[in-house]
């Protein structure tokens, strides 16, 4: 009974904005930045969508989302709250109890705790995690707090660096009504170095993101976001992330109800911090494991649930599929806008280059061809050693019987002294359009040969042409070619 009038207080009593007045910037005479209370918890819920579309490969899927903020505390210079992210399969079985059998699924639960300061910009202590993925569905969704300026009129626009990415401009769309509820809408633009400049050796990316700032609470009550992204030397988008959610209610929790939200969040993240270090070799660690497992066990059957039960779900069956001998992918950053550089013992950049070998409009890729050693030969067509070099290059793809890939890469867009050579040399390899490569793979002066071994990784770098070039071209092909896979 006790619960249950705690509860209904919680329902009445709405969100106070604190008095404290945060310097942030103006929509028609009305201040933005977050407006929240000690133990106010917004809850937001909506839809991730995924859809791919390549020359061979079509692939979807999507994910409900559910995002939560519950407000720690409200120093003087901003907001320390606790984020909790869930993603769900959009087909999987919904409104069963905890503990049932056939309980939704759980393909995500990330839970952070993060500082907004009075302009609405997130601070952690890894702030990457903080920003929207380019390329994937968002574990950790902050797009409730959007950073305004701290004086200038919205009207005006302004711009928001993001680590390893180029600016995000935001300009204010004016005052807008949704559900009700009194917003200003933000639009926010954001795109990769070379979106209207595409390259062969490094796709591309756009992001629009709009925001519909509640002027009661200071922050979001819809966000949609729309990110696309291209495959190197392509025009069109080849793959579109859309994440639309909205705020569903907003309470803010007295007494016990909201103590037992702090206590499953600080059990949360200890168990998180505690499991990290593990995970990446966890055949060392077993009894740590177990007693990992114990605890969370224990806190499991002894304490009330909450909404933040999934957090420790999550790690729970990390730890579980450790156990079990399977290791977390590493995580890798897909936001920059540079493409890395070639580099011996290294990964080669993988690119998409069209074929000048045919008429047609063909494209050959780096990656397809790996299983083999890969050997890229750059060069002048006006130079004079051109047809010496492509001979030499035919005369390697024959003698090791196709267990070599050859591959010509001319720096010159001049299509006619390409194909003509390639008739007088008898080159039956692949020539193709080479001159977007020359800053990821380092091409300051031609001929220049990389040898890429069966696996994609850098083993050779040649620059120049001679005798003793090719002596060494030729030792390190074989040597190579017998550990192909």
């Amino acid at each position: 009974m006790v619960t249950t009038w705690c509860l209904l207080g919680c329902l009445v009593v709405p969100a106070q904005s604190p008095d404290r007045q945060p310097a942030s910037g103006r929509a028609d005479g009305r201040l933005l930045g977050p407006r929240l209370s000690v133990s106010q918890e917004l809850v937001y819920r909506g839809s991730y969508d995924e859809e791919s579309a390549g020359d061979r490969v079509r692939f979807s899927r999507s994910y409900r989302l559910e995002n939560r903020v519950f407000v720690l505390d409200t120093p003087p210079m901003g907001t320390d709250v606790a984020l909790l992210t869930v993603l769900r399969p959009r087909d999987s079985r919904v409104g069963l109890p905890a503990g049932v059998s056939g309980e939704p699924t759980i393909a995500s639960a990330r839970l952070e705790i993060v500082r907004v300061d009075l302009q609405g910009r997130v601070r952690s202590d890894a702030i990457a995690n903080c920003l929207a993925p380019l390329d994937g569905p968002p574990t950790l969704e902050c797009g409730a707090f959007v950073e305004v300026p701290g004086s200038r009129a919205l009207d005006s626009g302004w711009t928001v660096a993001e680590p390893g990415r180029s600016p995000l401009s935001w300009r204010s769309a004016g005052n807008d009504m949704v559900n009700g509820t009194s917003c200003v809408k933000l639009v926010g633009e954001q795109q990769s170095e070379n979106w209207d400049k595409p390259r062969a050796d490094h796709g591309a990316w756009r992001r629009t993101e709009t925001v519909w700032i509640a002027h009661r609470l200071g922050v979001a009550y819809r966000v949609e976001r729309i990110v696309e992204r291209r495959e190197p030397a392509l025009r069109d988008p080849t793959h579109k992330y859309v994440v639309r959610y909205e705020l569903e209610s907003s309470l803010q929790y007295p007494g016990q109800l909201s103590e037992e939200r702090r206590q499953e969040i600080t059990r949360a993240r200890s168990f998180v911090e505690a499991v990290t270090p593990l995970l990446p070799t966890p055949a060392q660690y077993g009894p740590q494991l177990d007693a990992l497992l114990n605890r969370i066990n224990f806190h499991m059957e002894h304490f009330a649930p909450t909404p933040y039960r999934d957090a420790i779900q999550q790690v729970k069956r990390q730890i579980e599929a450790a156990k079990r001998g399977e290791t977390p992918p590493v995580a890798r950053d897909e936001s920059s806008e540079h493409p890395s550089v070639v580099t011996l013992g290294q990964q080669a950049p993988d690119f998409v280059a069209s074929d000048m070998s045919s008429s047609g409009s063909t494209s050959q890729r780096l990656r397809n061809w790996l299983g083999k050693p890969v050997l890229l030969v750059f060069y002048s067509p006006a130079s004079p050693t051109a047809d010496e070099m492509l001979r030499f290059a035919r005369d390697v793809h024959a003698r090791f019987n196709g267990g070599v890939m050859v591959v010509g890469l001319s720096v010159s867009d001049d299509v006619r002294t390409v194909q003509r050579q390639r008739v007088q040399t008898g080159v039956d390899f692949p020539l193709l359009h080479g001159n977007g490569l020359r800053i990821s793979y380092a091409v300051e002066t031609t001929p220049k040969i990389v040898l890429v071994d069966a696996t994609g990784i850098v083993r050779g770098s040649y620059v120049g042409w001679g005798r003793e070039t090719a002596s060494e071209v030729l030792a390190d092909l074989r040597r190579w070619s017998q550990r192909s896979p």
